[in-house]
């Protein structure tokens, strides 16, 4: 049981409490936002007959580490670094599969309309790290575990 006076001054310490305040980063507000104010750049794609080893040299070249794999303009899949780590590395015979051996298929996917806090609930529930985004149904982005957090470092450094 604590004491009601400090020890070593004799202060006293009964109105002190010590549960610190709640403090937040980002408001309500800001998470109401909608994912279309996020930076977002058109995301690569590749069909899923491509092979592996296509879709590597495809990761190694873009910065955001994940793939839309689409047939037909419609999203069958998404091919990420993970990917190649989990189910590639260690395997030097499947670099010349085709990519649909090896994707997530049927991705969830968000709308560009989307909320921020949609978007942080979905990744943060299923654990994803890329969730490609449509507006009407056509891919418009591939948004990035990376573009939420920097978008909610943005908020609280600013």
């Amino acid at each position: 049981m604590g004491s009601d006076s400090c020890a070593n001054c004799l202060a006293d310490l009964s109105s002190v409490s010590g549960i610190p305040a709640s403090w937040q980063p980002v408001s309500e507000n800001d998470l109401m936002a909608p994912l279309s104010k996020l930076r977002l750049r058109q995301p690569p794609t590749i069909e899923p007959t491509a092979s592996v080893r296509d879709a590597v040299r495809l990761l190694q070249a873009e910065p955001g580490g994940g793939l839309v794999v689409v047939h037909g303009g419609r999203i069958v899949g998404i091919f990420t670094e993970r990917d190649v780590l989990k189910k590639i590395a260690g395997h030097a015979g499947r670099m010349d599969e085709p990519v649909s051996r090896h994707m997530t298929p049927d991705p969830v996917v968000l709308r560009v309309d989307d909320s921020m806090a949609v978007a942080l609930n979905k990744m943060g529930v299923g654990g994803f790290r890329h969730v490609p985004v449509t507006d009407d149904g056509t891919l418009v982005a591939l948004v990035t575990a990376r573009d939420l957090m920097s978008w909610v470092m943005g908020r609280f450094l600013d």
